[in-house]
Order: C-alpha cells, then sequence, then structure tokens
C-alpha cells in the first residue's frame, strides 16, 4: 500500500518525466566541473563518450563501454538504481505480467514496459555521457601529471596513497576509474541503511543527497592529495 505508489510516483517524476531528464543531463555537468573537467573546446573528449553511450537509436556492440562496465565508472545512476530496488521490492514487473491477460490492456501494458525500459536507457545515458567524459579527462590529466613530473611509461613510482605502482595504460584507467567512482554519485557506494530507507513511507531519493555529502568530501580530500603530491 505503500511502496507501490511511491515507486510509481518516483518513476514518474523522473525516467517518465522530459524535464527531469533534462535536469538530470544539466546537473550531472556539475559534477563534471566539479572535477575539473568541461566540456568547451574538447571535442574529442564529447565524441568519444557519445560514441560510447547505450541507448536505443544509438546502442552498438562497445568493447570501450564493456570496459568501463567492469571498471564500475557507468550504468550506476543513483536514482535510477534507487528506483528500480524499489520497484524489484514491490514485484513490479511481476505484477504487469500478471495483468496482462486482456488483449487490450495486454497490449498498454506491452507499450508502457516499452516505454520504461527506453526511458530508462536514456535516463542512465544521460548520466554515463558525463561520467564517461570525466574519466577520459581524468586519465589524460593524469598522464599529462605524472610526465611533467617526470615518470614515464613503465617506471615505478609511489601514488598519492604511499602505494608502489607501475605507470603504464592499466594504471592510469584504473587510477582514473576510482576518481570517477569516489568523486562522482554512484549507486554501488551507498551503505545498506542509507538504500533501505527507500522502503520507508516518507523520504524520496535519499541515496543522491548522501552521494553528494560522499563525493564533495572526497573532491576536497583528492584536491588537497594532488596539491601536496611529491615525487
Amino acid at each position: 500500500l505503500i511502496l507501490y505508489p511511491k515507486g510509481l510516483s518516483q518513476m514518474s517524476k523522473t525516467i517518465l518525466a522530459p524535464f527531469t531528464h533534462a535536469r538530470n543531463f544539466i546537473s550531472a555537468t556539475a559534477f563534471a566541473a566539479a572535477n575539473g573537467h568541461l566540456p568547451f573546446g574538447n571535442i574529442k573528449d564529447v565524441k568519444a563518450a557519445f560514441n560510447a553511450l547505450q541507448a536505443k537509436g544509438f546502442r552498438r556492440d562497445n568493447p570501450f563501454y564493456q570496459e568501463l562496465l567492469e571498471l564500475g565508472v557507468v550504468n550506476s545512476n543513483v536514482q535510477m538504481k534507487q528506483i528500480a530496488d524499489l520497484l524489484e521490492d514491490v514485484d513490479f514487473g511481476k505484477t504487469l505480467n500478471k495483468l496482462d491477460s486482456d488483449y487490450g490492456l495486454g497490449r498498454f501494458l506491452k507499450g508502457l514496459r516499452k516505454l520504461k525500459r527506453g526511458a530508462e536507457d536514456y535516463y542512465t545515458a544521460e548520466d554515463d555521457f558525463w561520467k564517461i567524459f570525466t574519466y577520459l579527462g581524468e586519465k589524460s590529466k593524469l598522464a599529462k601529471a605524472y610526465n611533467n613530473a617526470g615518470i614515464k611509461l613503465g617506471q615505478e613510482f609511489v601514488d598519492m596513497n604511499g602505494a608502489k605502482q607501475i605507470l603504464n595504460d592499466q594504471y592510469l584507467k584504473k587510477a582514473a576509474a576510482d576518481l570517477v567512482k569516489n568523486n562522482v554519485p554512484n549507486y554501488a557506494f551507498v551503505s545498506d541503511f542509507i538504500k533501505g530507507l527507500r522502503q520507508a513511507p516518507v523520504g524520496n531519493f535519499v541515496a543522491f543527497p548522501a552521494e553528494i555529502i560522499r563525493t564533495s568530501s572526497n573532491i576536497v580530500e583528492t584536491a588537497l592529495k594532488e596539491i601536496n603530491y611529491s615525487t
């Protein structure tokens, strides 16, 4: 009685609302900017991020996106994942299937499923675009910074966390991915307690403000580490 209408309400306010899609894309820009990455003049990374997206109309077999999935960079939109968990709590999909008996109702529900699936893809893609853009920016920034510090590819060095590393492409990928995961809202890093609050009758999207607090603190901590780091 509580969770079903709450889930439907949240779905209608996010993935099924065109203006929210626009806000989702624009607000994600702020997290890229907070980490020092803006698209102006950076056409190469903009194109690479756009070409990697997976949604209806431009979905393709993309090894780069699969690599980003393995690194934990993409498909981690906080609002989208929280709604998905809430709908799973109430067996939303099973309910639709049970109702799918009458011909007219069946056609309507089939269309609703397609609309929901397509809206979810685009909502995720809007978030993914800026995460991929930030990832590419961080990877380039790290490579340039280490090169300027006199650390060449294949050379051993001590990173900002005091761990010995070998500077290579694999290290740059992992380091850039870690920065994105720590400094941009990511549902995988939301605590079980905060996730569990989705089932409360009050409070909407509590995971997102929790992630803003976590990432804001991490951005400052990262900045201080980078400023004080010396080889």
